[in-house]
């Protein structure tokens, strides 16, 4: 613990898995497929917001999953453990949150290629708390976060240290 306050502690408010397609249709019906099979959980669509690369607004273009306590923990683990245990410093945002990519779904146990679905990759984007921050976001009594109570990029860098032995690459 921080300075030996469990207050301070950080922890893993959610992990959102993205994979983007590009285009409706049988390639967006495979990923939400492989996606369900690797999270255990239904997938929400993403849909364009512009009009751009021959893609109209409004034309769902991906899936996403939104993992939260166990769930979120076990797949940040095979996730992470995919990648060698390994991040790179420009993976982590300043405010204490980190992303970063898995390039092949049949690097999870129990995925197998085949060639009718093809190869998706998809992005994991992690946010951690500390706990408290519902003040902030709260509808009755809502305060602001002092900023000694938010997290820092090397606050995250040493959690993932301490909870996964991750090590952080320059």
């Amino acid at each position: 613990m921080v300075n030996g306050n469990p207050m301070r502690r950080p922890r893993l408010d959610k992990v959102v898995v993205n994979m983007g397609v590009g285009e409706a249709g049988q390639r967006l019906a495979n990923a939400e497929k492989i996606l369900e099979a690797v999270t255990n959980q239904k997938t929400v669509r993403t849909y364009s917001k512009k009009t751009a690369f021959d893609v109209r607004k409004g034309t769902p273009i991906g899936c996403k999953v939104t993992l939260r306590d166990s769930g979120g923990k076990e797949f940040l683990k095979s996730s992470l453990k995919i990648n060698n245990n390994t991040l790179l410093n420009s993976c982590f945002d300043l405010n204490g949150g980190f992303s970063f990519g898995v390039e092949e779904h049949t690097d999870f146990s129990g995925m197998k290629y085949d060639p009718n679905i093809g190869i998706f990759g998809m992005d994991v984007c992690v946010s951690l708390k500390r706990p408290g921050y519902r003040i902030k976001d709260r509808r009755i009594q809502k305060r602001k976060l002092k900023s000694d109570h938010r997290l820092t990029k090397d606050d995250s860098i040493a959690f993932l240290k301490e909870e996964y032995g991750v090590v952080v690459e320059e």
